[in-house]
């Protein structure tokens, strides 16, 4: 009877976690609550190991539908854990042209900062940071500076050597948004949508690596879930194991949130996917796309690309720097007819709310295709 009962609950967690699966392929809007389901795909894929260790010593039969579940979509795994002893990759193509590029959301460089002085100096951690790295092309995510000699986007013109940029938002005294900063020319730039002229935006670069290659940067930051400290604490609650004082809070207006989230962000996709398909440029999209990598949003913006972390990554991805149970958010994506993926890195920095992820990406001469 005992049996029976567990069997009937693993039953259920397989198809929660198909479930997960499903959410990837249909836009939120048309299944709000559905989408949810990728935020715990992580742990619906433990209880199903769970349960498949558990049938080695109760029944064997039972093992099949959780293993089942588990291999249908067994690449997921490295969206979580990136290992390549058990997922093989490409060759690196080893070319001249290689490029390094940084992603990184510096939360206006204003994280936990009290006050003017705390905040410069997390610019100057996130200033000597990047000097260190020295990646030829900085993509940055919820930018703030003035325009001073003291600010950090003058250091990083003049002292830094990054003579062209451009950032979505220019004021008289300030600048902010999305921002691109590149040490090679930039032919062209702008919004992708000039009415989005906001923290929350698409900013595009056509970078000139060389006389034959074009490459266009396209620097995301999509919807957010716009949750206050006091909601964030409830995540906090769960990872202590403090269950019943999370959901005695406002567990409901949390819901609300993600699922608002998701929503706009499957419309972004919709907005942003012609542009991305049809660019004649060498395409890298990247930045701070607020999902998972199970989730409808990351699977429509990674088709026909490769994806920095899971190409050349080590272990575990995360990228938000807080209590969200959100794993990867942040990517750095490369056409795959074009690029290959030399190098991938994410540094665990205390700068932001977000880490900083890098890349480093092998180019193809014009008229070349990787097989």
């Amino acid at each position: 009877m005992i049996k029976k009962i567990l069997y009937i609950i693993n039953i259920l967690f397989t198809l929660l976690l198909v479930g997960s699966y499903v959410s990837a392929l249909v836009p939120p809007d048309k299944l709000p609550y559905i989408s949810l389901l990728t935020y715990i795909y992580p742990l619906l894929l433990i209880i199903n190991i769970a349960f498949i260790i558990l049938w080695l010593f109760l029944k064997w039969s039972y093992i099949l539908i959780p293993l089942v579940a588990i291999l249908i979509k067994v690449g997921y795994i490295n969206q979580l854990y990136a290992s390549h002893l058990f997922f093989s990759k490409h060759e690196v193509l080893t070319t001249n042209t290689n490029i390094k590029i940084l992603s990184y959301n510096v939360c206006g460089f204003a994280y936990n900062a009290q006050n003017r002085e705390e905040k410069r100096e997390l610019e100057d951690s996130i200033f000597n940071y990047i000097s260190s790295i020295k990646p030829e092309i900085i993509a940055f995510q919820d930018y703030f500076s003035y325009k001073d000699r003291k600010s950090i986007h003058w250091r990083i013109v003049n002292n830094l050597g990054y003579k062209y940029y451009y950032i979505s938002e220019v004021g008289k005294k300030q600048l902010s948004g999305n921002a691109i900063y590149s040490k090679h020319p930039i032919i062209q730039s702008g919004l992708l949508f000039p009415a989005k002229k906001n923290s929350n935006s698409y900013v595009f670069a056509d970078i000139e690596m060389d006389e034959a290659t074009i490459l266009r940067v396209i620097n995301l930051h999509l919807a957010s879930y716009k949750l206050i400290k006091q909601e964030k604490e409830i995540f906090e609650e769960f990872q202590k194991g403090n269950a019943k004082e999370a959901l005695d809070k406002n567990f409901k207006t949390i819901v609300r949130k993600l699922i608002e989230a998701n929503k706009k962000r499957s419309y972004e996709v919709k907005e942003l996917q012609p542009i991305i398909e049809h660019s004649a440029e060498r395409i890298v999209v990247l930045g701070d796309f607020n999902d998972n990598p199970f989730s409808y949003t990351y699977r429509e913006l990674s088709k026909g690309m490769i994806d920095a972390f899971t190409e050349k990554g080590e272990g575990f991805g995360t990228t938000y720097n807080g209590s969200l149970p959100v794993q990867r958010i942040d990517y750095i994506l490369v056409d795959k007819d074009y690029f290959k993926v030399g190098g991938f890195q994410r540094d665990k920095l205390n700068y932001s709310d977000h880490y900083p992820i890098t890349a480093t990406l092998y180019l193809n001469r014009a008229g070349e295709v990787n097989p």
